[in-house]
């Protein structure tokens, strides 16, 4: 029974919490050898789905991985090393662990990147370098958040990779500035995906939990969010469409979907469905107690919720999702 359980949550803990990686095909470099493909997850094991999926239904602390942007060309990267420096009022270090501090040994580290060993023209047509901001909520011990960052671009980055990093204290999210240069010490460059920036909030909550913050790593749609932040420009356009749309007659105005529940999402409850039916089964009660705990997290999904507001704005019954296990023992809740 156990190993049978223990399968059921490798199998549909990756699904749940995993984003699959599209093969890509190799492009030369100038060295001759090529980008730099997206490295797989470790496998998880069943202690590490009970783990994660303990930490998600509690609701633990995500962390924030994000590509802000990246130089094309010198010009570019030394006004973000400007920036995350504040001008050389904030320390700057490397993936030596050397410190940089004021505007001169800034400005003596453009001058490195600009002739190091590929060197990084003043004008590019790609992208030579990426700005990563590493961050957590408000509250969360910031020398923890700096420590971990730390940890995390030595493991991530320094075997082939330069970069400079900087702790900024005036927000309320503890949160680090990162810059890497793209290309590589052997000449590979850095292409970062969706999977990539995943396996970097993993990466990155690991480097914090060994620091004794609580952190957690899941996608979007496994805790039930359908809707992420939007750029500008997508701001804007939407609204310019709202205009247009309200000078239409209600004849003429399009019909938007009764229901936007997307595949992800659908593939999300399926997993924790199949999960909570597994550990249901148990013969622990640790086991049974998450899957109830599953079941009442999954009842809360913004996503599920606000389908159900939507249906009951409009007298539609929605069936609620199968997921309560028939476990026998309820009174070990």
């Amino acid at each position: 029974m156990t190993v049978e359980i223990d399968g059921v949550l490798k199998e549909w803990g990756d699904r749940l919490f995993y984003t699959p990686i599209r093969p890509r095909g190799a492009k030369r470099t100038i060295t001759r050898t090529t980008v730099a493909v997206s490295a797989h997850p470790k496998p998880r094991t069943p202690t590490g789905v009970r783990r994660q999926l303990t930490e998600t239904i509690r609701k633990a602390p995500e962390v924030m991985v994000k590509i802000s942007g990246g130089g094309k060309g010198m010009r570019q990267i030394g006004a973000h090393l400007d920036y995350i420096s504040r001008n050389g009022k904030v320390t700057l270090e490397n993936d030596a662990g050397e410190h940089v501090d004021g505007r001169a040994a800034v400005n003596d580290l453009k001058d490195e990147w600009t002739h190091g060993l590929y060197g990084i023209p003043m004008e590019s047509r790609r992208r030579e370098a990426f700005n990563i901001v590493l961050s957590m909520p408000p509250g969360t011990n910031r020398d923890a958040v700096t420590q971990a960052a730390r940890r995390f671009a030595q493991s991530e980055f320094s075997a082939n990779h330069h970069y400079v990093f900087a702790a900024h204290d005036d927000e309320k999210h503890p949160h680090v500035h990162l810059c890497v240069q793209a290309q590589g010490i052997d000449g590979t460059r850095l292409n970062p995906r969706k999977a990539d920036l995943q396996r970097w909030r993993e990466h990155f909550a690991e480097k914090l939990r060994e620091q004794g913050v609580r952190a957690n790593a899941t996608p979007r749609t496994a805790r039930g969010v359908s809707k992420c932040s939007k750029r500008q420009p997508a701001i804007h356009k939407t609204r310019r469409v709202r205009r247009e749309a309200s000078l239409l007659t209600t004849e003429q105005a399009p019909q938007r979907s009764q229901d936007n529940f997307s595949a992800s999402q659908r593939a999300a409850l399926t997993a924790y469905r199949q999960i909570a039916a597994g550990l249901a089964r148990s013969p622990n009660n640790e086991d049974r107690r998450l899957a109830l705990g599953i079941v009442d997290f999954v009842r809360q999904m913004p996503a599920l919720r606000d389908r159900n507001s939507r249906a009951a704005s409009r007298d539609t019954p929605v069936a609620e999702p199968a997921l309560k296990p028939s476990t026998g023992h309820d009174r070990d809740r």
